[in-house]
């Protein structure tokens, strides 16, 4: 590239980054705009038919893109223009949510038009995450990965400790319509941001002709073949489907120990502290302790804090256990997604990424499930003691995964030509070729 190029000549601090402020404020418009509609939509739907079976069966309806269709997301963003399919994603949700005030101030909105709307909006968002987390490195650089990551992380932490009261404040108070109307809007701001990053976000290289099971499935052979991003994979998706009922968990334990609504609300407010604490300590963390005794430590910590719930606890206390634990999960979270970033080659994290999205979307049902059987058959002191053995479990995997026992380069891959981590060797770039 010549001199001068954006994409080469990054600034010396992230917050100096004029692309990365760009991108940060167009991710967090799009977090904060999916936490609105994860609530205002199940609202909308109990309000047209007073069942809640229809709001969930809504629910189940968005789980189905990120299941089926995030491996072919991913296969497609390593071959095309991650700014265009951001771009798309953001303009087809605008579209699709833009439908729902519209039908309702006509007084035409119907239970499938929602269906409808909770499908297109889910494979948007889909598409949108995946080569959002793509086209990362192309606007830090290799060596603000970490930086980065936690900025990532707090922005889904803040979303989810923002959002959903203000949808439900909206919904109420000032119309059904206006947290959708004004999601809508967030849609055309992210298209615009998006729009003006200068950095190059496709893959650099002209990709190999298209073999369809191959691609499908390099996500899986990349993430085996590199040690340190299996081990992260499997300590993250295990937790995600070990954590994907906890919500229903901590309910019931703040409820058996006489907790109100209210304070059982403030039980979930102090899980939203404790994550954004943990993106803003995570690299220091890291930074202090290494990674191995970071990721050893978050775990045993984890398994440790976690019987605390066993103790007839108020709510507060379950609060407290929760959010500790909370924090953890974000450091986890960091540094996953800044060793995925820096050990993968940045023209194949569309497949990664979309592989990682297939694995967490899959389990997070069955997670949900499981947490719902063993309460009802077992009883919340015996799920406790059925999570704490999964976090045990984990803890010592964490202590003998040998992708742990190395210390890594953070920017491997980030900048360099693929080294062994796909049997797809991307092509040299074509003069002039814009992504």
């Amino acid at each position: 590239m010549p001199p001068g190029d954006p994409a080469k000549e990054k600034p010396a601090l992230l917050r100096q980054n004029r692309d990365f402020r760009l991108w940060w404020g167009g991710t967090m418009l799009s977090a904060i705009g999916d936490e609105i509609t994860a609530v205002a939509l199940p609202l909308i739907v109990l309000m047209l038919t007073s069942s809640p079976l229809h709001a969930g069966l809504v629910g189940s309806v968005e789980a189905i893109p990120p299941l089926l269709l995030s491996l072919p997301i991913g296969m497609l963003i390593d071959r095309v223009s991650r700014r265009a399919v951001m771009v798309g994603a953001s303009l087809l949700s605008m579209a699709s949510i833009a439908t729902v005030p519209i039908a309702y101030l006509m007084d035409g909105l119907a239970l499938p038009q929602l269906y409808v709307v909770a499908f297109v909006n889910s494979l948007a968002a889909t598409a949108y995450r995946i080569a959002n987390t793509a086209a990362l490195p192309g606007i830090t650089g290799p060596h603000k990965l970490g930086e980065a990551a936690s900025q990532s992380e707090t922005i889904w932490g803040t979303s989810a400790l923002v959002a959903p009261p203000l949808a439900g404040l909206m919904f109420e108070t000032m119309s059904p319509a206006t947290p959708f109307f004004l999601d809508a809007l967030s849609f055309v701001a992210i298209a615009a941001a998006i729009l003006a990053i200068r950095s190059r976000l496709g893959p650099a290289g002209v990709p190999p002709p298209l073999r369809w099971r191959r691609e499908l499935t390099a996500g899986m052979r990349i993430t085996a073949q590199l040690p340190l991003v299996r081990t992260l994979t499997v300590l993250t998706i295990v937790g995600d489907f070990l954590f994907a009922g906890i919500g229903l968990l901590l309910i019931v334990l703040a409820k058996e120990s006489g907790a109100t609504g209210f304070e059982v609300g403030t039980v979930f407010t102090a899980a939203g502290v404790g994550s954004l604490l943990g993106a803003a300590l995570a690299s220091r963390i890291e930074l202090g302790l290494g990674l191995r005794t970071a990721v050893v430590g978050k775990h045993w910590l984890t398994a440790l804090l976690f019987p605390l719930l066993l103790v007839d606890l108020p709510s507060w206390g379950i609060g407290l256990v929760w959010g500790l634990v909370a924090l953890q999960i974000a450091v986890l979270n960091v540094i996953q997604m800044k060793y995925l970033m820096s050990q993968v080659h940045s023209d194949q994290l569309g497949k990664v990424q979309g592989f990682m999205t297939f694995l967490s979307k899959s389990s997070l049902p069955l997670g949900y499930a499981l947490t719902g059987f063993l309460l009802d058959r077992f009883g919340s002191w015996n799920t406790v003691l059925a999570f704490e053995a999964v976090l045990l479990g984990l803890a010592g995997y964490a202590l003998v995964g040998r992708g742990l026992r190395i210390e890594p380069d953070a920017t491997k891959n980030s900048e360099s030509a693929e080294s062994g981590a796909s049997d797809e060797q991307p092509q040299p770039s074509r003069p002039g070729s814009e992504q």
